[in-house]
């Protein structure tokens, strides 16, 4: 009896873990990483309000540059802001955290996002701004 109790257990973990390991591949392929701004921030050609925001690559095999920045409200509803083109961009340490590094911009504009990268992973995206005039 406890030999078939055990059997049924570890089938029914096995049959149920492609389930739960699903999120985590999702999270890794797309690479989705949330955001808490408390002070308004700059992507090409937007300000974001301080706020939640979501970052993840587009679900495209043949471009991987392709990021979108999503908004997400208190209730957890997400929507779409912009879809940013991106370059890959590489530092040497890997870090064990998101990571967003910004640029310098005049005083009194919000601060920009230069790149952002993926915990665990040493190549990230910069984003594409417009040349200045």
């Amino acid at each position: 009896m406890n030999i078939k109790l055990n059997a049924l257990c570890l089938g029914a973990v096995l049959a149920l873990t492609p389930f739960l390991a699903r999120p985590v591949l999702a999270d890794e392929w797309n690479k989705k990483t949330e955001f808490q701004f408390s002070e308004a921030v700059q992507i090409p050609g937007k300000v974001l309000a301080p706020g939640k925001y979501i970052f993840q690559l587009v679900g495209n095999e043949s471009d991987r540059n392709l990021v979108q920045v999503l908004s997400e409200d208190s209730n957890g509803t997400e929507s779409l802001v912009a879809t940013l083109m991106a370059v890959p961009d590489h530092i040497s340490d890997t870090p064990d955290k998101p990571i967003i590094h910004f640029e310098e911009r005049p005083a009194g504009t919000p601060e920009a996002i230069h790149s952002w990268f993926y915990p665990g992973e040493n190549t990230g995206w910069d984003f594409i701004y417009p040349n200045e005039k």
